[in-house]
């Protein structure tokens, strides 16, 4: 089970929870300090304002997404290059999908996941691990969920299923102790290019090389690039927040599970 305060916590100090605690903060410092009060607001709404144009949430994701570059896929087959498997991160459940039936499917980004370890497993011909648990206490674990979506809508069937992990690190934990006994143990890793740098860093810190295979980059469609890129938004504001995410995340990982001496993420990344 994920702990649900650190959770709390993470929404807390990102954007934009992070902006709303420290208006009220400057609402409450107007009480006696109306114009140190009012500077503090000011520059929450500016905060929000500059967050939430997506130029700023593409500028913030790309200096996360441009560490680990797309996969050429003409490399995949190059001798010395191979991996042993293909391992697929969740990336989050779509609860009651009715239109699917009954009981929950796969969401837009582990489909984004799921679509891209289908190709590398037909460009390569290797097995495919899909990871990820019930963190809430869900019914399905989100791997089987995951399993059932390749089966069925890519006609590609997961060799391995790991289905008790909660977070990336017990993605990376778990998975080792699944594909060591198999002999493997370097892997394609599937996951969105904004989380890529924390899920290198866990499944380095593990003991399991990889080859990053980021899907998902951030960028900006011709309206946004004219105009719109200037103008805030939702999207702007969740591809911010994704990004400032995705870096406490890191820092939280190398504190909570250790550094690592020898080698960082991205030397042991390249070990296949």
């Amino acid at each position: 089970m994920v702990d649900i305060t650190t959770k709390i916590l993470a929404l807390l100090l990102l954007p934009p929870g992070v902006i709303i605690v420290v208006a009220l903060l400057g609402f409450i410092i107007q009480i006696r300090r109306v114009i140190i009060g009012n500077v503090i607001v000011a520059l929450s709404v500016v905060a929000l304002l500059i967050l939430s144009l997506p130029f700023t949430g593409v500028q913030l994701t790309e200096a996360i997404e441009s560490r680990f570059p797309p996969v050429g896929l003409n490399m995949t087959k190059e001798p010395g290059k191979q991996a042993g498997a293909i391992v697929i991160l969740g990336g989050g459940r779509y609860t009651d999908a009715t239109e699917y039936g009954v009981g929950d499917s796969v969401n837009q980004p582990t489909l984004e996941r799921l679509r891209y370890g289908a190709r590398l497993h037909r460009l390569t011909g290797l097995p495919i691990l899909v990871t990820g648990g019930a963190p809430y206490g869900e019914a399905v674990p989100e791997a089987a969920l995951m399993q059932a979506a390749l089966a069925q809508d890519f006609r590609v069937k997961a060799k391995w299923v790991e289905s008790n992990s909660g977070t990336t690190y017990e993605n990376a934990r778990l998975t080792k102790m699944i594909l060591e006994p198999a002999g493997v143990k370097c892997v394609y890793l599937v996951t969105h290019a904004s989380h890529m740098p924390r899920a290198v860093w866990a499944f380095a810190a593990t003991g399991i090389a990889t080859r990053p295979a980021p899907v998902g980059f951030t960028t900006l469609d011709k309206q946004e690039r004219d105009a719109l890129g200037y103008f805030p938004s939702i999207d702007g504001l969740y591809r911010s927040s994704t990004a400032l995410r995705e870096r406490l995340g890191l820092v939280w990982y190398k504190y909570k599970y250790g550094r690592m001496e020898a080698a960082d993420a991205t030397s042991m990344s390249t070990g296949c």
